[in-house]
């Protein structure tokens, strides 16, 4: 006869997720099938690692994990070369231990990366703000959803738990705020990269010139224009260096006064739209 009884440390419910139309082991799994969380992050490289962890668990674990970063459980993340360690508080004593590591890079590869940099226009400004190509993407971070692991102390044997959601959120966090993190996980630093731009761009201009080379004539696309800081001149200027201008041809500190009111009366009256 078989024995229906409980087995320790297991409760006696069956979970299902009626829209998924399959059992599951736990009530964090019991989403609405078909369910999806947004992705988090702005520039490209954070928003592949949010999708990489979304892509690889279910709602419910995915819910979870972000409740876990609302909450402040999320103790710390740090970036390191190959990937990301955090800290999760959880249902025990001590953090969970999540790290996220993503796939192996040779000099070589870096050395690609760098001269697709050295033939966009412009790389290096973009760089700064997170915008890369999809290309060089690749081969800094990940080039799919499936070539990045997930590990946690945690006893969940799901591909990704919810604490390796809020760790990747968290670290898609400070990809955002600050995009040269990206380039530390390939021990890598901005300065670094405008020096290994500026040595490529030799080569791609003697590619460039050579005879029958597709940019002979063409060319590339030329960088962005700058984008200077627009302000008006008089709020953007120091008044002290004007107030001691005017007092070179002031006989009083009222003329003094008034003649720089005057100044920025005009000022006004010529720049109003």
């Amino acid at each position: 006869m078989a024995d229906n009884r409980a087995r320790p440390g297991e409760d006696n419910v069956i979970y299902a997720n009626f829209g998924a139309k399959r059992r599951v082991r736990g009530p964090e799994e019991t989403a609405p099938g078909g369910e999806t969380l947004p992705v988090v992050g702005v520039t490209p490289a954070a928003r592949r690692l949010s999708t990489a962890a979304l892509s690889s668990t279910d709602a419910g674990r995915a819910k979870r994990g972000r409740q876990y970063v609302q909450e402040g459980k999320v103790i710390e993340v740090t970036p390191l070369p190959g990937g990301f360690d955090g800290l999760v508080t959880g249902s025990q004593n001590d953090p969970f231990a999540v790290s996220i590591r993503l796939p192996r890079r040779s000099a070589h590869d870096i050395q690609l990366a760098l001269e697709m940099l050295a033939r966009e226009a412009g790389s290096v400004e973009k760089a700064k703000r997170g915008d890369l190509s999809s290309e060089v993407l690749e081969v800094l971070l990940a080039p799919d959803a499936d070539s990045i692991r997930f590990y946690c102390t945690c006893p969940d044997s799901a591909p990704v738990c919810k604490h390796a959601v809020a760790v990747a959120d968290k670290a898609a966090e400070l990809l955002d705020a600050d995009p040269s993190i990206l380039f530390s996980l390939r021990n890598l630093s901005l300065p670094m990269i405008e020096q290994g731009v500026r040595n490529q761009a030799t080569a791609v201009a003697r590619e460039n010139s050579a005879e029958g080379s597709a940019y002979f004539w063409s060319g590339r696309t030329l960088p962005d224009l700058p984008r200077p800081k627009v302000a008006p001149m008089v709020d953007d200027s120091d008044l002290d260096l004007l107030h001691k201008a005017m007092q070179t041809v002031s006989f009083t500190n009222i003329d003094q006064m008034r003649a720089v009111a005057d100044i920025e009366d005009l000022y006004d009256e010529l720049t109003r739209s």
